[in-house]
């Protein structure tokens, strides 16, 4: 280990010694590559009871792993993604709403949003984080399962391809 006072050490440290370990591995040289990400959203819908909810491409993927390929579904490639979303929507009666993602061929009800209201004309909504893997190219949907129609569902996802390989 080298230790110097003050002397030529220019970590910052406020210490009189500084005290350096070896320095560790290095990574491959190069640069980072660019984020690849993208989000969608939507205003004043309408949801009915288990149908998929319609998400609009807000900022673009230009690589092609992040891509809208109707209003209802997004198709992605395979990695790791951090996906969060929030949903809001204001109910006429009292009652509950239920959004639930979809990816890699299976409904995911542990990362679903639900609430409930007694009063009627309140507004409901959530939001959720999560870590996805796919494996293979796949299609993410939100479903909407509430007790009965709503006007005014406000929604908006956001994916970001991590940089960890499978």
């Amino acid at each position: 280990m080298n230790s110097t006072i003050n002397s030529g050490c220019n970590c910052g440290c406020p210490q009189i010694v500084c005290i350096r370990g070896p320095q560790g591995p290095q990574g491959p040289a190069g640069e980072v590559p660019d984020d690849v990400f993208a989000s969608f959203s939507a205003i004043h819908s309408q949801y009915t009871p288990g149908s998929l909810i319609s998400m609009y491409p807000d900022i673009t993927d230009p690589t092609g792993h992040i891509v809208s390929t109707d209003p209802q579904h997004i198709s992605l490639e395979p990695g790791y993604y951090l996906v969060s979303y929030k949903v809001s929507v204001l109910m006429k009666n009292a009652g509950y709403i239920q959004v639930t993602p979809s990816y890699n061929g299976s409904a995911r009800l542990d990362t679903g949003i639900y609430d409930a209201t007694t009063a009627d004309g309140s507004s409901l909504g959530g939001s959720a984080f999560m870590i996805i893997k796919v494996t293979s190219p796949t299609v993410f949907t939100l479903t909407y399962s509430g007790s009965s129609s709503v006007n005014d569902g406000h929604v908006n996802i956001t994916f970001l391809k991590l940089n960890r390989p499978l």
